[in-house]
């Protein structure tokens, strides 16, 4: 696997993660999605809007799904037509059990490119009321806040080169992203008030990322897994209240515009 030489070492407690990925090494290098389970992490701590990555193209984060191991160790529950953000992944899980789920984040209509390319996988507990950062090259705006927002890892994205001719428009590609989660983890996430996790997914030229020029960054739509520390799944009116109000966690961010 190919190293990226100007990457710097980086790892990450993240609470929400079981542990980083020996793949991301002294060198730093960025991991294919075949190559990994677990995501390798930079540094913890919320990004520096002047550090975010971000003409009017647009990519999916198709489905958010557990594998099939996993979904014998925890329930698939389901969401209420009406919730919002609609595409929702809902889990319960036996909060007494210590256990490691794989979540697949399948992503579809990747623009074909020239460079090689990242895609950086990023969560937040909290979002914001209107983009907190300009990204005019995307048909997504950022949702996330960036207050709280995180990186899950950076992977590597499939070669594919622009069609010609009248095709040139249409050529796309995909990949998997696979993220081991520790119930226990998630456990104390919810204990703690935050039982929802919001996603974004962010692809860029390997060639910006290197450089740490984040202005073309492309964005998906906004995703959501929504979290039940319980051994049966939320009645549709609990899921609606759970889902309605605030992550304790976003109650203590400091008021006002992020810093810069």
């Amino acid at each position: 696997m190919k190293k990226l030489d100007n990457f710097k070492e980086s790892t990450i407690a993240c609470a929400l993660l079981v542990a980083s990925s020996p793949a991301l090494g002294k060198n730093g290098g960025i991991p294919n999605p075949a190559d990994v389970k677990q995501p390798s992490m930079p540094p913890s701590g919320a990004i520096n809007p002047n550090e975010m990555f971000f003409k009017g193209k647009n990519f999916h984060m198709s489905s958010v799904t557990l594998d099939k191991a996993s979904e014998k160790k925890v329930q698939t529950c389901e969401v209420p037509k009406k919730v919002k953000p609609k595409r929702t992944l809902s889990v319960a899980f036996d909060p007494a059990k210590k256990q490691t789920v794989t979540v697949q984040f399948e992503m579809s209509k990747i623009p074909a490119n020239k460079e090689k390319r990242v895609l950086a996988l990023l969560y937040s507990r909290c979002l914001s009321n209107s983009p907190q950062l300009k990204t005019p090259q995307s048909k997504s705006s950022l949702k996330l806040d960036v207050r709280d927002i995180k990186p899950i890892g950076y992977y590597n994205v499939p070669d594919i080169q622009p069609a010609k001719g009248n095709r040139a428009s249409k050529a796309s590609t995909g990949m998997t992203v696979k993220v081991n989660f520790d119930t226990k983890h998630l456990a104390k996430a919810v204990r703690d008030g935050n039982d929802t996790i919001y996603l974004q997914a962010a692809l860029l030229n390997k060639s910006d990322f290197k450089k740490g020029n984040y202005n073309n960054v492309i964005l998906s739509p906004l995703e959501t897994i929504q979290l039940a520390a319980s051994k049966s799944c939320p009645t549709k009116a609990q899921y609606s209240a759970a889902i309605a109000s605030d992550n304790k966690a976003c109650k203590n961010l400091t008021k006002g515009s992020p810093k810069k």
